[in-house]
């Protein structure tokens, strides 16, 4: 009468194998799937730092190419739009000292007699794209993306994965015509 009449033994132990196969699959998928979840939130961070930076680069540019302009107020901009994003970021120092704040401006105009620094001059910076022409001004705005601890700006989450933050920096720089 009853096609299915198994062994309640048998049931038992299909079901404890099934335990152990899906146990196995989680063990070797977590790996994989921690380390995309720790990519996409570092990648995240990344680009909040990067697209924070590049504005508060455009903004210093255009405030150092109005008539007037002195360092002060550009470092003074560049450190608001740093923190719109609660970033703490500190430009530090005017001009560029050893371990002042966590970035280093470096504003150059197109003679080349006006090469000015900003903040910490311990971080390596060599302004990047084309020099200015005379009727430019350019910043440089250069920081390391990760701390000797690995965690400021960004954490430093996949260090221990073998891919690290460690020594890389960030340089953007923006170039406006003088007024």
């Amino acid at each position: 009468m009853f096609l299915n009449q198994s062994n309640p033994q048998q049931q038992t132990t299909r079901t404890r194998r099934r335990a152990g196969s899906v146990l196995l699959e989680f063990i070797l998928a977590f790996p994989l799937i921690l380390i995309l979840s720790l990519a996409i939130i570092e990648f995240g961070f990344f680009g909040l730092l990067q697209q924070t930076t590049t504005i508060a680069t455009i903004e210093g540019s255009r405030e150092a190419a109005q008539v007037g302009a002195t360092t002060t107020s550009v470092g003074n901009l560049i450190q608001q739009y740093v923190a719109i994003n609660s970033l703490t970021l500190n430009v530090g120092a005017q001009p560029a000292a050893p371990g002042a704040g966590d970035v280093l401006v470096v504003i150059q105009d197109g003679s080349g007699a006006l090469t000015q620094t900003i903040g910490n001059s311990d971080i390596p910076c060599t302004p990047v794209g084309p020099a200015p022409t005379i009727a430019e001004i350019k910043i440089t705005v250069c920081l390391n993306l990760t701390d000797t601890n690995g965690t400021f700006p960004l954490p430093n989450l996949l260090s221990s994965f073998g891919f690290t933050l460690s020594g890389k920096q960030l340089e953007i720089s923006a170039m406006t015509s003088l007024e």
